[in-house]
């Protein structure tokens, strides 16, 4: 098992790394929410323009062809800055599932739009709510099993309380139709939806990351009784426990995404077991980060808070860590029947 990065899957985010630090700040959050949207346009396009939307769309719709770990260094980027774009969505799920469909099934013309970022989609899949479904143009819904390609002027959206203001969740009220109907692969939803949950990790781990280096950066400014904070014992060992948690994750998300990659016979397991780390490591991020700043942390005006909320929402999206232990432990009692029966 060899899931080392290539210095071309290094460069890529890099450069992805630099174009977010530029573009979504979190002044540019604020200006986002503060406006009731749920995208930032310019972001969006520059992504498109990078060919990161498209990514996983196969060369001959325009798209790089590219695999999960390909894209798993990218999405801790997007986690580092709290990006708030639909990508998992889109990238993860819209784009693979649509491009393997019967061919005619789908209008070839919408396929490469979404994959040059020109149309833009999000789903219910794997999810309760649909993020950011004001500013898509298509929306991929299920009903009993059946999963549907419907134009988001064909529905009704309510926007849900959420506890992160930069990730606006809607509900949707729709009637499926024989003419949305999409013939959609079990084995491609199902891969899709296993994509996804290894990029909200992936994602995790950028936020965890972000935590931590903001927080380090506090302790060691923060004085208290002519002492920098950070010189206290206490303090040490939860910025330890932290950064330990998220080496321990770290990995394990990079190997979920090789065992999709290479269509492991363990990737189910892999991906439970990396969100499961994931979810975990952001949440100690959360009280760790919160716990050294103190009531700071909590104030709107200070920026922590968007990387907490952040992560507060991503540790719960696509199975918090309780459900994915159970994904595991499941796995692990039908691996002993198996080898019972012989």
């Amino acid at each position: 098992m060899d899931f080392r990065f290539t210095e071309t899957q290094h460069l890529f985010a890099g450069a992805v790394g630099e174009l977010l630090d530029k573009e979504c700040t979190p002044a540019t959050l604020r200006t986002m929410t503060e406006g009731s949207h749920s995208s930032i346009q310019t972001l969006w396009d520059s992504l498109s323009n990078m060919g990161v939307i498209g990514m996983t769309g196969p060369e001959g719709y325009g798209g790089l062809g590219m695999s999960d770990l390909d894209l798993v260094l990218i999405m801790e980027e997007m986690g580092r800055v709290a990006c708030p774009e639909a990508i998992i969505e889109q990238t993860c799920i819209g784009v693979p599932l649509l491009s393997n469909v019967a061919e005619g099934a789908v209008d070839e013309e919408l396929i490469k739009g979404l994959i040059s970022g020109e149309q833009r989609l999000s789903t219910s899949l794997g999810s309760t709510y649909v993020l950011a479904a004001d500013s898509v143009d298509y929306l991929l819904l299920e009903n009993n099993s059946e999963i549907y390609l419907v134009p988001s002027s064909e529905v009704e959206m309510v926007l849900q309380e959420s506890v992160d203001e930069t990730r606006r969740l809607f509900s949707i009220q729709w009637e499926p139709t024989k003419h949305t109907l999409v013939e959609a692969r079990p084995n491609i939803v199902r891969k899709s939806l296993l994509s996804a949950v290894t990029a909200t990790a992936a994602q995790s781990l950028g936020v965890a990351i972000h935590l931590l280096e903001t927080t380090i950066s506090y302790v060691k400014e923060r004085e208290q009784f002519g002492k920098p904070v950070g010189v206290n014992q206490a303090i040490k060992h939860h910025l330890a426990d932290t950064g330990k948690a998220i080496e321990f994750a770290r990995p394990m998300v990079h190997r979920a995404a090789w065992a999709l990659s290479v269509s492991d016979p363990e990737e189910q397991v892999a991906v439970s077991m990396g969100k499961y780390l994931a979810s975990k490591a952001v949440n100690h991020a959360c009280r760790t980060a919160l716990q050294c700043h103190g009531a700071i942390g909590y104030t709107m005006e200070y920026d922590l808070q968007i990387w907490l909320k952040r992560g507060w929402a991503l540790a719960a999206t696509r199975g918090d860590a309780i459900a994915h232990i159970d994904v595991i432990g499941q796995n692990i009692l039908n691996d002993e029947r198996n080898l019972a029966n012989g």
